[in-house]
C-alpha cells in the first residue's frame, strides 16, 4: 500500500479525523470540466455523476460501438478521479447481448485494466497523460482490492467485513458525509 494512502486510511479511520474526508467530499476536481471537454472530442458520450458530498468524481464513457452481423458490442471506461489522495482509478469495460436464448444473462460483458479496443487504448492513454501532469498516480484493481486491516467496511455491523482502498477512499461507506 502506497504510504500516502495508509496514512490517509489511518488519519480518516483509525485517529478519527472525520473532517479531512468530508472537507476533500465538499470540493470540486477544478480541471474536470477541461478533462471533459477533451474527452468529448474522442468518445460518443460522456456522464459525470454527482460527486457533492463524495470522496471521487466519477466519469462513464461510452467510448465507441461496434456493430457486426449477429450484435454490437459497447466498450466503455469508467474514470474516478479522489478528492483525498491524488490518485486516480480507470477501468475498461465491454458489453454485448447475449446471443444464446438460454443463456443466463441477457448480455456478456467484463471489465479490466487495459483496454479491449484502440480507441479505448488511446482514450486511456490520454487520460493517463492528463492526470500524470496534474500529479494524479493510477491505482489498479489489486491497489483498490487491497484491504487495509483491523478496520470494518460498515461501523456499525457486526460483520467483520474489511475495508479496502477503494471502500476507504473512493466511497464513504461509513457516511461520514451525511453525519454532519
Amino acid at each position: 500500500m502506497h504510504d500516502d494512502i495508509k496514512k490517509a486510511i489511518e488519519d480518516i479511520y483509525i485517529n478519527g479525523d472525520t473532517e479531512l474526508f468530508t472537507s476533500k467530499c465538499r470540493k470540486k476536481v477544478d480541471f474536470l470540466d477541461e478533462l471533459m471537454e477533451k474527452l468529448k472530442n474522442k468518445s460518443e458520450s460522456i456522464e459525470r455523476f454527482v460527486d457533492l458530498n463524495e470522496p471521487s468524481s466519477e466519469i462513464r464513457i461510452v467510448v465507441n460501438r461496434c456493430s457486426f452481423s449477429e450484435g454490437e458490442i459497447e466498450y466503455v471506461s469508467l474514470l474516478q478521479i479522489n478528492k483525498i489522495v491524488k490518485y486516480f482509478y480507470l477501468q475498461d469495460e465491454f458489453s454485448i447481448a447475449n446471443p444464446d436464448t438460454d443463456g443466463m444473462d441477457l448480455y456478456l460483458d467484463g471489465f479490466r485494466n487495459e483496454p479491449y479496443s484502440k480507441k479505448q487504448f488511446d482514450i486511456d492513454e490520454m487520460i493517463c497523460n492528463y492526470l500524470t501532469e496534474k500529479g494524479y498516480s493510477r491505482l489498479y484493481i489489486n491497489d483498490m482490492d487491497e484491504v487495509y486491516p483491523g478496520i470494518k467496511k460498515f461501523k456499525d455491523r457486526e460483520e467483520t467485513n474489511q475495508m479496502t482502498v477503494g471502500n476507504a477512499l473512493f466511497m464513504d461507506m461509513w457516511e461520514l458525509c451525511n453525519s454532519d
